[in-house]
Order: structure tokens, then sequence, then C-alpha cells
């Protein structure tokens, strides 16, 4: 395969989603419009890069049944995988609609315990996968994985002078922007405690990234007056998304990174087209009933009406 971004999701889940007329404890609540899908954050920024045709294979842990179903769901959308089989069982995780008001209900559960030893292979596929250019990893770590972990593999891409796209949990990313990564997306509140501030709007937000912008070069934070703001060495960029009805939240940030990711393999790309493609994704999965991702098509029609400026 040709140069290729591997994209690597510590903790897959099979994400099971649903509508009830209106959810309420004690009762019995008949679900339908039932999906299944693969999930994680990796994986869904996955999905998104083979829609936009960008070469990609989806990696991580998966073991059990649940594993075998996310691999399949996976090939019989395009994407390609090189999953590192696990002796636990990967999780599954739940997102039920609430047809009355539109709130959703999200279950997610911690999932398997992975081996040292299952760790080990994937460090090894960083050491000697051929056509690697570029590394995402997404998504919480499972049990018996960590922040180490992450940093060691961090670090054998580096010696291969592969870059790092990092979308991980505000908890254990203060520690990863100490291998300093490509790029990190985290929401407001994930900065906010990545960086132990309070930071809300765009001006204390973009003075609090300038302060990482030695190690990281692009720093992007969603969920900052309702837009999303990035943070380059040239400049700062703001926007929102264009006028949608929004159907579902799943998967719009993981959309964004893939997005993001794909322009990220271009030369002499600009910071307001990253931000514009990630905005346009995340637009085109929002607008998508529950956990469906966005089209290509939709993803370009947004693009062209997507705006964002220089702040």
């Amino acid at each position: 395969m040709k140069n290729y971004i591997l994209a690597i999701t510590p903790n897959p889940a099979l994400d099971l989603g649903g509508v009830v007329e209106n959810l309420r404890p004690n009762e019995k609540s008949y679900v339908h419009d039932e999906t299944w899908c693969p999930g994680g954050n990796a994986i869904n920024a996955a999905r998104i890069l083979t829609r936009l045709k960008v070469p990609v294979i989806s990696s991580g842990f998966l073991g059990g049944s649940t594993g075998d179903e996310i691999k399949n769901l996976l090939t019989l959308e395009g994407v390609k995988t090189n999953f590192i089989k696990i002796k636990g069982h990967t999780r599954i995780c739940v997102t039920v609609s609430n047809k009355e008001d539109h709130l959703q209900t999200r279950l997610n559960f911690p999932g398997p315990h992975i081996m040292r030893d299952e760790i080990k292979i994937l460090l090894q596929m960083i050491e000697t996968q051929k056509n690697i250019s570029l590394i995402l990893i997404g998504g919480s770590l499972p049990q018996g994985m960590k922040t180490a972990d992450i940093r060691k593999l961090m670090s054998l891409a580096k010696k291969r002078n592969i870059n790092c796209i990092v979308d991980c949990p505000g908890t254990i990313l203060s520690e990863i922007i100490k291998s300093k990564p490509m790029l990190i997306k985290p929401n407001l509140t994930e900065f906010q405690q990545a960086t132990g501030t309070n930071v809300k709007s765009i001006r204390d937000v973009q003075k609090e990234a300038k302060k990482l912008l030695a190690k990281i070069p692009y720093i992007c934070v969603s969920s900052v007056e309702d837009g999303a703001l990035l943070v380059t060495r040239e400049n700062s960029y703001f926007g929102r998304i264009p006028k949608i009805k929004i159907e579902s939240t799943v998967g719009a940030g993981d959309s964004m990174v893939g997005a993001m990711s794909a322009q990220l393999c271009k030369k002499n790309i600009s910071g307001e087209d990253i931000l514009k493609w990630g905005l346009a994704a995340a637009a085109a999965t929002l607008s998508q009933k529950g956990t469906a991702l966005g089209s290509a098509l939709d993803i370009q029609r947004l693009y062209k009406k997507t705006v964002v400026s220089i702040v």
C-alpha cells in the first residue's frame, strides 16, 4: 500500500444506537431505528478518511465476537484494517435518542484489559510497518494501557520522522502534549483539563494555546463560543458550522479530526482550509441520525458553506 495514515484506536467499541419515544426510569422502552456501527475516535476518523479517499489503515485492539463484528463492519465500508487480536472482549456502547426532546443517553463501558504482550505488538508495528505517513491516535485508553505507552508509541514514530495527531481525553492529554504531537483536538472542557485553566473565550483560549505552540504546531479547540478555534504558528482561525438541523452529536468531533488529518497530509495547506474541512465534516455528521457519520458528498457541500476567519 502507498503512503497511508495509521489510525490507532486503543479502546474500540461496537456502537449500538436507537430511538425511543420517551425514555423514563423504571419503565420498559421500546427501541426503533436500530443501528450497529464500529466506534472509537480514530475508527470514526478512519471511516471519514476512507470516504474522502485518503489511504488509511485502522488499527488498535480487538477481541471476541464483538471485535469480529467491528472488523466486518469496517470491511463492508471499505476501511482497511490491521488490528491486534486480544484475549479480552471488545466493548459495546449504547446511544439512545429520545424522540420527545431529542436528547441522547450514552452508556460507555470501560472495555477489556489489555495485556503487556499485546501492547508490545502494537509498539512493534510502529517500528516495522512501512509507508506510514502519519499516525492518528484517538479515544480513551483501555484497562492495562498507560499514558506512558502512548508516549512510547509517539517516541518510536518520531525516530522514523512520522508525525502524530492525538485526540484523547483531557485527563491524559497534558502528559501526551510533552511528546510533541503535530495536532491536538480537544473540546473546551478537555482543553481546560489539559492546561489546568478555566479559559472560555476565544481570546483566552487563543492566549493559552499559544503557550503550547513550541511543542505543537496545530492546536484545535472545539466548543469555543459555539465554534472551533485553530491556533497555528502562522495565524489563529475561528469558524462555526453552517446552519443545519442537528440530529446527533455522536462522532462529530472524530469526523472533524479525520477531515483535518486528510488536509495535513497535503503540502502547502492553509490553516483556514484545515479548519474549514474539519467543521464541514463535523456538520455532515451532526446532521445524521443515531451513530451514522457524514458522507463525502455532504462534507464537500458543507465545506462550500463554511466560513472561517483569522482572529
